[in-house]
């Protein structure tokens, strides 16, 4: 609109198109210094499952490709032991330190009572990476990824005296918290990822060597479900199984991909077991493409 003197000009509203956001998604790290097994009831072949030239190349290959986020849904670590935080904090630092990166602990993070007792994962790692002097209550962790974006850290890791037999639980507080979150940054025009370690469902194909799947569930996952059922979430990420795949399960508009990534980490000749990472296309509207990253395949 124009006019005479001291008329205001109006520019039309210009309509800003989602902006498509790429997060990288890691599970299962499970590094360990052979020589210090057998111990907390874990062997020295135990260790040789898993391999961290694997993740390193992996984590390479992410930079390499270009994520805005990198989420590592927990088992940083074989049995909670200081030194394998140590290496944990160092293989993630680039993440860290450019401030694009999100955690949450693993059943294997609390292995034993003293790594929960003196709150290791939050002292080395924490959600950010960047650990924490005074440990605190961290989770929900929020983290925005671009505008349209916000990836929402969980905490499912539970010690118990039988750590192979102790179920994962995010507790009445934790699920409260995030359906609140979930309803507010969908009021705002956000899409909400929800990050955890613990599997919700299992698909209905099995493979050989994937025996303990009842072993360790996530005690509340029925709740998870429901949360989902009823408020947009563009997709929840998890590990704990060490073997992707996706399920996806209904939502109140259309249905929520559930995502595992399996380990970034795992040394087997098992296709559906090998090492893998992989990258998400998200924006406003939800999930958009899944690329993995596979070892041993270049």
């Amino acid at each position: 609109m124009t006019g005479g003197r001291g008329a205001v000009s109006i520019e039309p509203t210009q309509h800003r198109e989602p902006a498509i956001v790429r997060i990288g998604h890691i599970s299962d790290v499970h590094l360990a210094d052979r020589s210090r097994y057998p111990r907390h009831g874990i062997t020295a072949r135990d260790c040789e499952r898993h391999s961290a030239r694997l993740a390193r190349d992996l984590l390479e290959a992410l930079l390499e490709v270009g994520v805005d986020h990198l989420v590592v849904t927990g088992d940083l670590t074989l049995s909670g032991e200081p030194r394998e935080f140590e290496r944990a904090a160092e293989l993630l630092r680039p993440w860290a330190d450019a401030g694009r990166l999100t955690v949450v602990p693993g059943n294997h993070d609390v292995w034993t009572e003293s790594a929960l007792d003196a709150a290791r994962f939050l002292r080395a790692i924490g959600a950010d990476g960047r650990g924490m002097r005074r440990p605190a209550p961290t989770y929900p962790h929020v983290a925005p990824v671009g505008d349209d974006v916000v990836l929402v850290g969980l905490d499912s890791a539970r010690w118990g005296e039988d750590p192979r037999a102790t179920a994962g639980r995010l507790g009445g507080e934790q699920l409260r918290t995030a359906r609140e979150l979930c309803r507010a940054h969908q009021m705002e025009g956000r899409a909400t990822i929800l990050a955890l370690h613990h599997h919700l469902v299992l698909p209905r194909e099995r493979i050989p060597s994937d025996r303990a799947t009842s072993r360790m569930p996530l005690a509340d996952a029925d709740q998870v479900i429901r949360l989902v059922a009823d408020l947009p979430v563009a997709a929840v990420l998890h590990g704990h199984r060490h073997c992707a795949f996706r399920v996806d399960v209904p939502g109140p508009e259309r249905p929520t991909p559930v995502l595992c990534a399996g380990s970034v980490s795992r040394a087997s000749d098992e296709p559906v077991r090998r090492a893998r990472a992989f990258v998400y296309q998200f924006d406003a509207g939800g999930l958009h493409g899944v690329e993995a990253l596979v070892a041993g395949t270049a």
